[in-house]
């Protein structure tokens, strides 16, 4: 793995779309750039959940500036049966959690290869937690993508989607931008205000399927770029939400006033 240049995602002025002034930029296929040597700089977590998509894994490894297995995540990684190239290429710098879920021969077998163990027994917080705030504790603006965050069990997943909100409020899992990689999907929390996201729909890097969805609370959005465009909308649980929608341009922008998940296909390779 080797550490890669920022790209740009701060506010900048904008006046695309109403109520705000600013615009928070996203890149989420930045990360799928699987032949590219430049992009964002960001880490990677590895949830105890079955990685599906080994070519979506293999591509993001491979630019990452490193990699944590989230306790049981350590076997998951394992469960890959990589050929040793692709084995170096995913090897996790540590393993972090209250390790009550990896297994023994397991963690024997890559604290051979030079992996880190770090236990946190606090029950207070999942392993999730736990490795955001290493991360943040040793780079603080740095990007993090997540794998296995929405599979298994439905209570973990709605864990992790709190946590997605939550680390934006807590000091001490502060880092850089959060997105959650299922097989299919990338996930994200767009911010108050408006929103610019870069979307290349290719065999490559996109799909055209999108959801704008108000976890929280309910939000009023405007959209530009998709198939079916809406204009101060409404959104809210057991009313309407944007579901299926299509990306129709190279930038898809959301403005909203409140925070609410963004969520985008990933093209299957």
């Amino acid at each position: 793995m080797s550490s890669v240049s920022p790209i740009a995602t701060e506010n900048v002025k904008h006046k695309s779309l109403k109520h705000s002034s600013y615009v928070k930029l996203w890149d989420p296929a930045a990360y799928l750039a699987y032949d590219h040597v430049t992009g964002p700089l960001y880490a990677v977590i590895v949830l105890n959940q079955p990685i599906e998509n080994i070519n979506l894994f293999l591509g993001v490894c491979k630019r990452a500036a490193y990699s944590i297995a989230a306790d049981g995540g350590l076997d998951r990684i394992l469960d890959l049966k990589l050929g040793e190239e692709d084995e170096k290429l995913c090897l996790p710098m540590i393993v972090c959690g209250d390790l009550d879920s990896v297994k023994e021969a397991t963690l024997e077998y890559y604290s051979a290869k030079g992996v880190q163990v770090h236990k946190d027994p606090d029950q207070y917080s999942t392993d999730f937690t736990k490795c955001l705030k290493f991360i943040g504790a040793r780079d603080e603006n740095i990007d993090v993508v997540v794998f296995g965050g929405l599979g298994g069990r439905a209570d973990q997943a709605f864990s992790q989607l709190h946590h997605l909100y939550s680390a934006n409020e807590d000091p001490s899992l502060q880092c850089g931008d959060i997105f959650l990689f299922t097989p299919e999907s990338i996930i994200f929390l767009l911010q108050k205000g408006t929103n610019r996201i870069r979307t290349p729909v290719s065999v490559e890097q996109l799909g055209e399927s999108i959801g704008v969805i108000p976890i929280a609370r309910p939000s009023i959005i405007t959209t530009r770029g998709l198939e079916w465009d809406v204009t101060d909308w409404p959104t809210e649980f057991g009313t309407q939400i944007s579901t299926s929608n299509h990306i129709r341009e190279r930038f898809v922008e959301v403005n909203t006033t409140e925070r609410v998940l963004f969520t985008v296909e990933v093209a299957r390779k």
